[in-house]
């Protein structure tokens, strides 16, 4: 915890999107005008029973902290910009959108991410779709560089994810990717306060982006670094020193 590593232009911490002096260290004189992000959901998502009963292709064993909850307003408070991406559980589509407009945000628009095939579920239905809110701040400007062709319904392959990880909930690419081409330019920074696996990380890397993330979980650090250094052929180091990922890692075992 607490360590900041610079994978190229991006900037990932391993500290608490809801503190302001750990924001504040990663993000420095930097202000994004987007954040795109997928926070814990308050479902106590657990994907170990659905690889018992063979639901799941692959071996996803990661949980996810704080997965209980599912209202980050003070994160959404000390994000600096104008423009937000929220992917949230269904059932707590309402819980959200308070907390994105007590942070001072207006809801623009909720997206649907139509899969290709059924989550296996418990209850009577089974889920096929996850929701995202678009939202602005009441005083901002929502930077729109999108066409005119663009739906709220969004059909996404969930087999092309660049990279298969343990993370219990990783979302396709191309869930963040849209939205960083939609709300932004070349070169502006993208902030992900819940970063996990690092999906917006590689979404930001593919567009010309520069991501600024934050994630709590140490172990989700090391997937998120690795993934990026894999799909990259980079090295990230440590903000300060300059001592090498790879290094430190040899070093720890």
């Amino acid at each position: 915890p607490g360590d900041l590593w610079l994978l190229g232009h991006h900037r990932l911490l391993c500290g608490d999107s809801t503190v302001a002096t750990d924001v504040e260290r990663l993000l420095g004189p930097v202000k994004p005008l987007l954040m795109v992000t997928d926070p814990p959901y308050g479902v106590e998502y657990d994907p170990g029973w659905r690889n018992q009963a063979g639901a799941a292709k692959t071996k996803r064993t990661g949980k996810v902290l704080n997965d209980d909850r599912a209202d980050w307003r003070e994160a959404w408070a000390l994000f600096p910009g104008d423009v937000a991406y929220v992917w949230h559980g269904a059932l707590h589509a309402a819980t959200v959108a308070e907390s994105l407009e007590v942070a001072g945000f207006t809801i623009r628009s909720q997206i649907i991410w139509a899969k290709e095939r059924l989550v296996l579920s418990r209850g009577d239905y089974h889920w096929q779709h996850e929701p995202a809110w678009y939202a602005v701040r009441k005083s901002g400007k929502g930077h729109w560089a999108g066409d005119r062709k663009q739906t709220t319904l969004w059909h996404i392959s969930g087999k092309d994810q660049d990279e298969k990880t343990v993370h219990g909930t990783q979302k396709p690419v191309e869930c963040m990717r849209r939205p960083i081409l939609n709300n932004s330019s070349p070169g502006q920074a993208i902030y992900e306060p819940f970063m996990g696996s690092g999906t917006t990380l590689i979404a930001a890397e593919t567009t010309g982006r520069v991501c600024h993330g934050i994630e709590l979980n140490p172990a989700y650090i090391d997937v998120a670094v690795q993934r990026w250094q894999k799909f990259t052929g980079k090295q990230a180091v440590l903000d300060g020193d300059g001592t090498p990922y790879d290094d430190l890692k040899t070093k720890d075992r």
